[in-house]
């Protein structure tokens, strides 16, 4: 597969401090291996059956530029564009977002939008895919055990601007969601990562670990 970006070094406090279980749904996890200015890598893992859940997020939009790096498994990736022909997409309900990552309140309705699906793509092992912060996109996992690599550059928003999130209907609760992992819990996903992958971390990367 394509030699994926990865840090050099990997400090587990770090890695416990800005990841977080259940991102977004419940079985999709999130581990946060290096975050700069400049570049952050994160690491997404699927554990849910992928029968059960068409897409993992609704249409949304982000803050930065970002590259998508399919470490094991498959996902699709569906863009979306606004239009003012009813009859060529659908209405969805705005809401701006405030991630509660960054201390946020979560969605905040802002209006109706009218939404079509300009692309799907799916993507397997090893292959990528980029997209601009302004773009409009959710993805569908395509494969059980899939491991998503995101390479997310600088902020083109500051924190404190919220994005956009559209859903058909209203919000959803985020009660139980964007929990905290244990160092333990962390270390036991990146053993996880590399069964998956392939891809085996020296013990040097790890500060201290277990």
């Amino acid at each position: 597969m394509t030699d994926l970006p990865l840090p050099q070094r990997i400090d587990i406090d770090h890695v416990v401090e800005h990841s977080f279980k259940d991102m977004h749904q419940k079985g999709f996890h999130y581990l946060c291996l290096k975050r700069s200015e400049d570049e952050t890598v994160k690491l997404y893992f699927f554990d849910g059956d992928v029968n059960k859940l068409p897409e993992v997020v609704a249409p949304h939009d982000h803050r930065y530029d970002f590259e998508t790096y399919v470490a094991a498994g498959a996902v699709e990736n569906v863009t979306f564009r606004r239009t003012d022909d009813e009859a060529k997409g659908q209405m969805f309900n705005w809401f701006e977002y405030r991630t509660p990552m960054n201390g946020g309140d979560g969605f905040t309705f802002a209006g109706e939008e009218c939404l079509y699906e300009a692309h799907r793509a799916k993507f397997t092992n090893g292959e990528s895919y980029y997209l601009q912060a302004d773009d409009l996109h959710t993805i569908r996992i395509a494969g059980n055990e899939t491991v998503l690599m995101l390479l997310q550059f600088e902020d083109i928003y500051p924190i404190g601007k919220p994005t956009s999130t559209f859903f058909k209907d209203k919000a959803p609760s985020l009660d139980g969601l964007y929990t905290k992992f244990t160092a333990d819990g962390v270390i036991a996903l990146i053993r996880r990562f590399e069964e998956r992958t392939g891809i085996t971390f020296r013990a040097s990367l790890f500060r201290d670990a277990a």
